[in-house]
């Protein structure tokens, strides 16, 4: 099995626990005034599922085949077509991409909700460039890659909203609140990219770790089954 494969099986536990209890359906709530969303690493499709049940026409990407290839099949077994969701395999990191993104596809806000991705060494270091170019140094890729990968990631969610000129929904897993006291993180993003305001809500939820996507802190892997953990929304409009 590959680091993919190992990943969707993974994630798809995750997404499904999240689903069931109806935390993408809070997420969706964020952002009910919108009708058009370019989803940014849909997953295995429960986070895209939510969306589309609440009426919300969806371009969902995701760089991992073998997710696209669960998302693509869990949203036409529930009767989904194409005229609710499209799906494109695509890495934001790259320019030309999402220029492709913004040019030839129509949305009013783009979300990026619960970034995870699967670790090898090659994968690591072909993103190094990328991290390096927004600014993370060696040594913090070094001591938390994945953190620097949602960074990363993130920093490209917000240039995709700026160029089209819609809103960004971010969604972040925390172990505590953020809001406007607490948050130096996304109040610097929304002065870089100049959006007009930000807007935080806070959710207390669980998590699978043992059992679905394992979560770590600080490089320490959290071997718990269930984990309290906080969803934090963040609207940059």
């Amino acid at each position: 099995m590959n680091d993919e494969y190992n990943y969707a099986l993974q994630w798809d536990n995750s997404a499904k626990y999240f689903y069931d209890n109806g935390y993408y359906y809070w997420m969706a709530e964020r952002i009910d005034s919108y009708n058009s969303v370019l989803e940014i690493g849909c997953g295995t499709g429960y986070s895209t599922l939510a969306l589309v049940r609440k009426g919300f026409k969806v371009i969902a990407v995701d760089k991992n085949q073998e997710c696209l290839n669960k998302a693509k099949s869990l949203l036409a077994k529930m009767g989904y077509t194409d005229k609710q969701v499209v799906f494109i395999k695509g890495d934001v990191a790259q320019d030309s991409f999402r220029s492709e993104l913004v040019n030839e596809y129509d949305f009013n806000v783009v979300v990026c909700w619960n970034i995870g991705s699967y670790w090898n060494k090659q994968m690591i270091q072909s993103y190094i460039p990328y991290m390096m170019e927004y600014g993370i140094t060696g040594e913090q890729i070094k001591a938390n890659p994945e953190s620097s990968y949602s960074e990363l990631i993130i920093w490209n969610v917000c240039i995709i909203a700026k160029a089209k000129g819609v809103t960004a929904h971010i969604i972040d897993r925390s172990s505590e609140e953020i809001n406007d006291k607490n948050d130096p993180y996304y109040c610097a993003l929304k002065d870089e990219f100049a959006f007009s305001s930000i807007l935080y809500n806070n959710k207390a939820a669980n998590s699978l770790s043992n059992g679905g996507r394992i979560l770590s802190t600080n490089g320490i892997v959290n071997a718990d089954h269930i984990l309290p953990i906080v969803f934090v929304s963040i609207l940059l409009e």
